[in-house]
């Protein structure tokens, strides 16, 4: 019975599901403001009456966090290794679909930067700092 089951059910797990998108969906980028010598190594998004609707571009060797709540959403993301840490903005562009559920939306967010690993700096982004598609 319970192979019978996992069979039944497995095909439903594997199938993709698209949402199309609509003219309250933005795509969301952090802005280019990276200084000689620094890397990324952590981001967050916080975004207040809204939803995250996806995550385009999944960081290779990243531990992303992502918690979906109706009235907020928040992204976190730190580099598995050194190795992995962001040495320009491109992981970061166009990464993350946003859906304006009301007037009062709301994005907020940081990066985490460093040139030696030892000393990390936050740098902290208002909505009017995103770019938005």
């Amino acid at each position: 019975m319970f192979v019978g089951l996992v069979l039944v059910l497995a095909p439903g797990c594997t199938t993709p599901s698209f949402r199309v998108r609509t003219p309250e969906d933005l795509l969301v980028s952090f802005p280019d403001r990276l200084k000689p010598g620094e890397q990324i190594v952590g981001f967050e998004v916080y975004v207040t009456n809204g939803k995250i609707v996806a995550l385009n571009k999944a960081p290779e060797d990243w531990l992303v966090n992502i918690v979906a709540a109706w009235w907020d959403s928040t992204i976190t993301g730190t580099p598995g290794h050194g190795a992995s840490a962001f040495q320009d903005m491109t992981p970061l562009k166009r990464f993350l679909t946003l859906h304006k559920d009301r007037a009062e939306f709301n994005v907020s967010g940081s990066l985490v930067v460093t040139t030696n690993f030892t000393t990390m700096t936050t740098n902290h982004f208002a909505r009017s700092d995103f770019i938005f598609e």
